[in-house]
């Protein structure tokens, strides 16, 4: 009896997990699954490491620098460009630090003597790479910045500068217009870590063209008497400067006759003090050839010259 109920215990093993039995069936198509499974979550970590070094580094190209947002947290400092390993979850933003541009086309202002007019300006400007996270976090990335806070900046510097001076001035001060228009629009975006360059002006015109017309005649007349008056200052100023050399030439010219008749003086006043008669004589001898005798023109005959005393034993002795 015993064995009766042992064998129908084996017998139920055998059904549940025997060989004939439905459940013994699944047993043996659970073992096939059970290792592609194995080997599929092996062949999933092989990929995972192999992918995670590929997906775990960035490029930050020239000219802009990389924003690291880990879950949404803005790292304080960005990436200089270069290569950069980063977790895999961890997302890197090319922030632009190059030179850009933005456009205000065709704004409207009006001047301080109620003129109205059109302008289309294009600001030149760089990021400060210092503030970039600061400002991405912040503002947005360069192109939302461009949109939302440089264009309308670039439209109220426009008005608020051209409201200072008249329709004249706007024209012949043009250089004074666009350093107040830079120093309006770089006090007014600051705060989102930009540095203004420049400023240029595509199309500048009054909306009243007869207005137009009459400025720039004005304008071209000022010019014209500016160049006038150059002109006649580099003359002017070339008269003097002549002038002022034949002072100096005349002055020149009357110290030498001074001098000169200094000198003669001096000379005079030593013949003198040392005898007339024999200065004479002496230079007599020494323009004497020892040949022709020297003679001195008295009325209308040539009268021979001698020399006596020790000038004619001088002049003697020069003959020989």
């Amino acid at each position: 009896m015993s064995n009766l109920f042992t064998n129908f215990g084996r017998s139920s093993d055998d059904g549940q997990g025997g060989p004939g039995a439905p459940g013994g069936r699944q047993r043996r198509a659970a073992s096939p699954l059970k290792t592609v499974l194995k080997f599929g979550g092996l062949g999933a970590a092989v990929i995972l490491a192999v992918l995670l070094p590929i997906t775990s580094y960035h490029v930050v190209p020239a000219g802009h620098m990389g924003v690291v947002s880990d879950f949404g947290d803005i790292a304080p400092t960005a990436l200089d460009p270069g290569l950069h390993w980063a977790k895999p979850w961890v997302i890197i933003s090319d922030f632009n630090v190059q030179f850009q541009k933005a456009d205000a086309d065709k704004a409207e202002a009006g001047t301080s003597d109620m003129q109205p007019v059109i302008e289309t300006l294009t600001v030149n400007y760089e990021y400060d790479p210092t503030k970039v996270s600061y400002v991405r976090n912040h503002f947005g990335s360069d192109s939302t910045i461009e949109e939302n806070f440089i264009v309308p900046a670039l439209y109220e510097a426009f008005k608020a500068v051209t409201a200072r001076y008249t329709a004249e001035e706007l024209l012949t001060r043009r250089a004074e217009v666009s350093k107040a228009t830079v120093d309006y629009l770089q006090n007014k975006l600051t705060k989102y870590g930009i540095i203004v360059s420049d400023i240029n002006v595509k199309d500048f015109r009054f909306s009243d063209q007869k207005f137009q017309d009459s400025i720039n005649n004005k304008v071209i007349a000022e010019q014209d008497r500016q160049t006038t008056e150059k002109k006649l200052q580099t003359q002017t100023d070339v008269a003097t400067a002549n002038l002022n050399i034949a002072k100096v030439v005349n002055q020149q010219k009357l110290l030498e006759a001074q001098t000169t008749a200094e000198a003669i003086r001096i000379q005079a006043a030593a013949v003198q003090s040392q005898g007339g008669h024999d200065y004479v004589q002496l230079k007599i001898a020494e323009k004497w050839d020892g040949h022709s005798m020297p003679q001195w023109i008295s009325g209308q005959q040539n009268v021979p010259m001698f020399v006596s005393g020790a000038l004619g034993s001088k002049a003697a002795d020069a003959a020989q």
